[in-house]
């Protein structure tokens, strides 16, 4: 499902991930901060992301699941979803 382009897709993930930590903001997130060592994602968080990145983005969750274990920073999630949304073409 294409929903998205680029900038909107960054700017909704960079929200989605500011909202499932309290104390975090958008705005100062940077590309490179680790989601979970930096950003204190636990699993559980891991997860709460995903789901609303399938509700809110369209993606599907069993392709986010396959890359898993590629998406270690903040950009690397930006790039999955974007990849599996619009962004990659």
């Amino acid at each position: 499902m294409k929903l998205f382009r680029g900038r909107d897709t960054r700017g909704r993930v960079l929200s989605l991930l500011a909202k499932s930590q309290p104390g975090l903001s958008a705005s100062g997130l940077r590309g490179d901060q680790r989601l979970q060592e930096d950003l204190g994602l636990d699993s559980l968080s891991v997860v709460a992301v995903a789901v609303r990145l399938h509700e809110e983005l369209g993606v599907d969750l069993a392709a986010l699941a396959e890359r898993a274990p590629s998406v270690v920073t903040v950009d690397d999630l930006v790039k999955t979803v974007e990849s599996l949304t619009d962004g990659a073409e």
